[in-house]
């Protein structure tokens, strides 16, 4: 089955390059998925190493990239990465996979997994945070039915312009817009498929996603070096803590297990695992979790 990631040049050089060629290790060692990477930028050393390990590299742009470019210059928004924006570009692309799969560059496929099985009317997702939540789903892993895509392509861009066309949204990205354009008609994917650390240890998961604090912010948290001065730092921070016995059991079984994907990254994780055994004495107790019970629609 073709699988899609997407990445710009700026995180294709930081921490998100670090976790897609993670991806690509494990993707290539659980089989059956042929790589894609999506890509805004220049030739860098990380577009090289995917070459160099049988990714098809693309480059590409939003079909709406002025509008990212005009509101930018008004000054009313600010897209996070382009990266993000790419994924929208498959049903554009692709012209030969009926069902394709798309997932985040921050995911470790554990296990080999019949991805081809799933054949969704429009697309499947899972939820955000919370695994009985199904009011707003996670585009971070998606199994797309792509002419079903390309039927909704002219409305959705549509939606797209209009939402970053619009002065008051600060916020909006692509996991909003798919999720308003496609309310109620998207399928449920089986969370095994978009596991989260901050779930417990589940043997059957099929893909870790790294949904929330990545490594880097992990160790960083760990450390003590990370700065809770800003909202969406403080969120990861409490991710990690509330859930600390999940994130400490995750990296140990990753450590095992990457050691014939790729043992540093595998030493890493091990070495996480102590880190986050001693860092868990000092966490700060009754922290508002309130967050991860987000809905998008009433």
């Amino acid at each position: 089955m073709r699988w899609y990631l997407a990445s710009d040049e700026a995180g294709g050089l930081g921490s998100n390059g670090a976790h897609a060629k993670l991806a690509v290790l494990s993707a290539l060692h659980v089989g059956g998925l042929s790589p894609v990477l999506l890509y805004y930028g220049a030739p860098t050393e990380f577009t090289s190493w995917m070459t160099a390990h049988v990714v098809t590299v693309l480059p590409v742009e939003p079909s709406f990239m002025d509008a990212i470019k005009a509101a930018g210059a008004a000054g009313t928004f600010r897209p996070h990465s382009i990266g993000h924006w790419l994924r929208i570009a498959i049903p554009r692309i692709e012209t030969t996979d009926e069902f394709v799969l798309y997932t985040d560059c921050d995911v470790v496929f554990l296990r080999g997994f019949q991805w081809g099985s799933l054949r969704p009317r429009l697309f499947a997702a899972a939820p955000e945070f919370r695994r009985d939540n199904w009011n707003y789903f996670n585009s971070g892993v998606m199994v797309l039915n792509i002419p079903a895509m390309q039927q909704s392509a002219a409305a959705f861009e549509t939606l797209i312009r209009a939402g970053i066309g619009d002065a008051t949204g600060h916020d909006f990205d692509d996991q909003i817009a798919l999720n308003r354009a496609y309310r109620g008609n998207w399928e449920k994917l089986d969370p095994i498929c978009n596991w989260k650390p901050y779930w417990p240890y589940q043997p059957q998961a099929a893909l870790l996603h790294f949904h929330g604090p990545k490594l880097d912010s992990l160790e960083a948290i760990a450390a003590g070096h990370w700065r809770r001065d800003n909202p969406t730092a403080e969120t990861l921070a409490r991710l990690l803590d509330f859930h600390i016995e999940s994130y400490i059991t995750w990296c140990g079984v990753l450590g095992d297990a990457l050691q014939v994907v790729d043992i540093p990254t595998s030493l890493r994780f091990h070495r996480l695992a102590s880190a986050l055994l001693r860092y868990k004495t000092t966490m700060a107790p009754n922290q508002d979790m309130s967050f991860m019970n987000i809905k998008m629609f009433v």
